[in-house]
């Protein structure tokens, strides 16, 4: 495996950052909240780009491309379904692929006009029919509840799915501790800036590091599942788990370090913790995939950065 992104996969994502900065950045998720047309503008400068021309399931390296698109999408906690839409399956015949579960399946970011198809994260897929109207919870208020047709079999749609989803909570964790360092060194108290107390430049450090053994985590399983290794369905659940591990690491400290001013919608911190809860939380949480990972490594063991007996022990410690 390749230890960082091919050139172009960086290069590209810079500039669909410039164009999401351009198109207004965070003021994007904030409109969507207030139910103006904002996935409008993202999908029609991610269309000019060339985005939607990404066959992520054709190449490793417009799998690279896709994964740094969802990395940077999730920097700016974008409104519109970005990793789902990369994730599609057109061979089958859909535009967007999401993850939920087969009973009472709900769908974030949905977005009309695209034909989408439903994994439940392991191995059966259905169309969707139909959605509902945001829900507006606490879940997420652009989630949806979905009506979808017959399930079959389809064991290589779900880990694609899973490791772009993945991405975006990567760039939603990388964004949040960037603007917590920032916060430590723009606030003061008794006369000298947050950052300067070690026991804060402990806390931040920790986090780093656990958003760091996050992201290379992330580049093997991308490995890994576009190179259809033995072990990619067991390696996109622990890719998983390690990025809702992680999150919850980075959005405490964040949470912790900015204070009440964290919740503010006027920082951008708000809209990143918030709208990673549906990734966070769909198709299922920590505990569940847990459970479906040992379930998988019963079967097919990890080939890679783990053998299967130790996975299996620290699960279950």
């Amino acid at each position: 495996m390749r230890t960082v992104l091919a050139d172009e996969a960086t290069e590209f994502a810079a500039v669909v950052e410039r164009a999401v900065r351009r198109a207004g950045g965070f003021e994007l998720v904030a409109r969507a909240e207030r139910g103006e047309p904002a996935a409008d503008e993202v999908e029609r400068a991610f269309a000019e780009l060339g985005v939607w021309d990404l066959r992520a399931r054709d190449g490793d390296v417009d799998a690279e491309v896709a994964a740094a698109v969802c990395r940077s999408a999730g920097r700016w906690a974008l409104p519109y379904p970005v990793a789902e839409r990369l994730a599609g399956h057109p061979a089958a015949g859909y535009d967007a692929v999401a993850l939920a579960t087969a009973r009472g399946p709900r769908i974030n970011l949905h977005r009309d006009g695209l034909r989408w198809l439903v994994s439940d994260g392991l191995t059966s897929t259905a169309p969707v029919t139909s959605v509902g109207e945001p829900l507006g919870t606490k879940l997420g208020s652009l989630v949806r509840d979905a009506e979808v047709g017959a399930w079959s079999e389809d064991a290589d749609v779900a880990p694609l799915s899973h490791v772009f989803g993945c991405w975006v909570l990567l760039g939603m964790c990388e964004t949040a501790l960037d603007l917590t360092r920032q916060h430590l060194l723009d606030r003061h108290q008794f006369g000298k800036p947050l950052a300067s107390f070690q026991a804060l430049q402990f806390r931040l450090a920790d986090t780093a590091a656990a958003l760091q053994g996050f992201g290379e985590l992330a580049k093997y399983t991308l490995w890994s599942v576009t190179t259809a290794q033995v072990g990619r369905a067991g390696d996109a659940l622990a890719l998983r788990l390690s990025a809702l591990e992680t999150a919850e690491t980075v959005f405490r400290t964040a949470h912790q370090l900015h204070g009440a001013m964290g919740f503010c919608d006027e920082v951008p911190l708000s809209w990143l913790s918030r709208y990673s809860q549906p990734i966070r939380r769909l198709p299922w949480g920590r505990s569940e995939t847990e459970v479906r990972l040992l379930q998988a490594i019963e079967t097919v063991p990890f080939a890679g950065l783990f053998s299967s007996g130790d996975a299996g022990a620290i699960l279950v410690q």
